[in-house]
C-alpha cells in the first residue's frame, strides 16, 4: 500500500531557504541539478542572509519553527536549510518536528571532530568570522573552541555578491579564487587535518578547494547526502 495524504511523494529533503537573488550553481543546495534526488524548497519572506547573521533577534526563530512543521506535513522526509547560522536554531527546530533536522553544516561538527580525533586541527570556512559565534555552536553541541575559524570578510567578491547582495550574476572563476585563497590560507595557518565548510554557498567550489588544500572537505551537501540515504534505505537485495 502507497501511503498517500501528502502534497509531496518520495522527497527525501526539504530545504528551508533565505530569501536571495544570486545565481545558484551546480552544487549549491538550491539548484535542482544538484543532488540525484528531489528537494522541495520553502521561502522564508523578508529574512536574507544579513539579518540572520547580524540582527537574529529572538522572534527570528518562530518562522524557521513553522517551515519546517510545514515541509513536513507536506511530506518531506528530513529537513536541511539554506545557510549554516541557522545552526542556532537547529534544536528547537528539530524538538517541533518528528523528521530528522539538519539545518547547518556544523551539525556534523562534532562527527569530525570524533572522526579525526581531539588532537586533530579542524578548521571551518564560514560566510562571516565575526557574526558566528558559541550560540551557533551551542545549537549543535558543540564548541568552537574545538575549532578553528576564518571568514570571508577581506574577500571583496564574495562579500558584495553573498553577504550584501550587489551582484545577481557570479563570475565563477573569480569566486572560485577567493574561496580556495581563503582556505589554503586557513590550512596553511593552521596545519589543518580537515576543513568544514560552514557557508551553503562554497560547496559548488568544494571539489576546487579539495584539490587545493589535499584535505577532506566537509560541507552542507555532503551531509544532505547522508541523511537522503538514510531516510530512503537502498534494498540491497534486489
Amino acid at each position: 500500500m502507497l501511503k498517500g495524504g501528502y502534497l509531496y511523494q518520495d522527497v527525501p529533503v526539504g530545504i528551508i531557504c533565505l530569501e536571495s537573488s544570486f545565481a545558484k550553481p551546480k552544487g549549491h543546495l538550491r539548484n535542482h541539478y544538484t543532488f540525484n534526488f528531489p528537494t522541495v524548497h520553502k521561502v522564508l519572506k523578508n529574512i536574507d542572509i544579513p539579518r540572520l547573521l547580524f540582527n537574529p533577534t529572538p522572534d527570528l526563530m518562530q518562522p524557521f519553527i513553522d517551515a519546517a512543521k510545514e515541509l513536513e506535513a507536506e511530506g518531506v522526509k528530513a529537513i536541511t536549510g539554506s545557510c549554516g547560522f541557522m545552526a542556532r536554531f537547529q534544536q528547537e527546530i528539530a524538538a517541533e518536528v518528528n523528521i530528522p533536522v539538519l539545518v547547518s553544516s556544523l551539525v556534523q561538527a562534532p562527527m569530525v571532530r570524533t572522526m579525526h580525533g581531539k588532537d586533530a586541527n579542524i578548521g571551518i570556512l564560514t560566510a562571516s568570522n565575526k557574526a558566528l559565534t558559541e550560540a551557533h555552536f551551542k545549537g549543535v553541541n558543540s564548541d568552537i573552541n574545538d575549532f578553528v575559524i576564518k571568514g570571508m570578510e577581506g574577500y571583496d567578491y564574495f562579500w558584495n555578491t553573498i553577504i550584501e547582495g550587489r551582484n545577481d550574476d557570479i563570475d565563477m572563476d573569480r569566486m572560485e579564487d577567493e574561496i580556495c585563497d581563503a582556505a589554503d590560507t586557513l590550512v596553511k595557518e593552521h596545519n589543518l587535518d580537515a576543513l568544514i565548510l560552514e557557508c551553503t554557498d562554497l560547496p559548488a567550489f568544494s571539489h576546487a578547494v579539495h584539490k587545493r588544500i589535499g584535505l577532506p572537505v566537509y560541507d552542507i551537501n555532503a551531509l544532505i547526502e547522508y541523511a537522503a540515504f538514510c531516510v530512503r534505505r537502498t534494498d540491497y537485495r534486489k
